[in-house]
């Protein structure tokens, strides 16, 4: 069962957003009030390299005898043709596997949908 929520707030979808956010971030893009995801997906990110550039370091990877810096995920845009796409074939949004009841994706991956409905008239 799909269901569509429409006319969601921009300021709204801001505050989910936030509120999936570890506390210590959560906190400092709260204090910077974005009036748009977009912003707050930037400011989170800024955020995120702040900390982890301050962060004294603990363990390291190493490939080739260099340091490998971990790679942040860029968010995906899945456009409403995409969207209806996998809707048809019955995919997870995210992991492109056979959406069932209880599925749970095996990466995790940072999504931004922006689905708007064309007006009939």
């Amino acid at each position: 069962m799909t269901i569509r929520v429409k006319d969601i707030p921009e300021e709204h979808r801001v505050d989910v957003f936030i509120g999936t956010l570890k506390d210590n971030i959560q906190h400092e893009v709260h204090l910077w009030e974005p009036n748009s995801l977009e912003k707050a997906f930037r400011l989170a990110r800024k955020i995120e390299r702040k900390i982890m550039a301050t962060r004294k370091p603990t363990t390291h990877k190493y490939k080739d005898e260099s340091v490998v810096s971990p790679s942040l995920p860029q968010p995906t845009r899945l456009t409403p043709q995409k969207l209806e796409e996998k809707r048809e074939k019955g995919l997870c949004y995210i992991c492109d596997r056979k959406y069932t009841k209880g599925h749970k994706c095996v990466e995790k991956k940072l999504f931004y949908i922006d689905y708007e409905e064309e007006d009939a008239n």
